[in-house]
């Protein structure tokens, strides 16, 4: 992976996630290798131990999980709701394939915790909305520019009290700099128009790339 731009002063985070984070499988630090070694961008070990946290201290039954990555935060969420269901969508077939792979080497029963969805997040999420309405949690770590539309129409359909929990709503620093006007860039920005706007509860965790938790009205 290229190196990330931390919310922290130089080699901080680096020596928080390999002294001061506990792994709840020795495995997880096999997948950081493998997302290291092939350039997959995951949550860092710290943002991973906050979701399972904050999972475990909501208790949710239903999580749907768009971007899944190698699977290393959906086992992190596991973890801290072990009776939950997870849907998880991911475009990349064999990269999300991984986690069946990584939860059996845990000793996970997955098969009756995670539903896997090979697609494109917003395509399914438009086509399936009776699915995931009443979803209690919705992880996001996909494509940055479908951040404020997914925003949108999670807000539309999903029930109250449901949380919305986003990734990389710092994006390495490029917040701070207009002069940064890729559409990820705008697209992140746009976000956080529509979380200050919406009047929803809402906090950041500065860990990683910034760990956004709304809870919808």
């Amino acid at each position: 992976m290229k190196e990330r731009t931390s919310v922290f002063a130089s080699d901080i985070e680096a020596f928080i996630d390999k002294e001061l984070v506990k792994r709840p499988h020795s495995l997880f630090y096999k997948m950081e290798e493998y997302a290291l070694e092939h350039s997959i961008p995951i949550v860092t070990a710290a943002t991973g131990a906050v979701l399972q946290s904050l999972v475990s201290s909501w208790s949710p039954t239903n999580i749907w999980e768009l971007g899944t990555g190698i699977g290393y935060s959906t086992l992190w969420m596991i973890y801290g709701a072990p009776n939950a269901s997870i849907t998880t969508i991911d475009r990349n077939h064999f990269q999300a394939s991984l986690l069946d792979n990584y939860a059996e080497q845990m000793g996970i029963d997955h098969e009756n915790h995670v539903r896997r969805i090979s697609g494109w997040v917003l395509d399914y999420m438009y086509a399936n909305v009776n699915e995931w309405s009443n979803a209690d949690l919705f992880f996001i770590d996909c494509d940055k520019v479908t951040y404020p539309e997914l925003w949108d129409l999670i807000v539309k359909y999903a029930k109250p009290q449901a949380r919305i929990v986003y990734d990389n709503v710092l994006w390495h620093g490029r917040l701070m700099d207009l002069n940064c006007q890729k559409p990820s860039d705008q697209a992140v920005r746009s976000l956080w128009t529509r979380v200050k706007e919406s009047n929803y509860p809402f906090t950041l965790f500065p860990v990683g790339d910034g760990l956004l938790v709304a809870e919808k009205q």
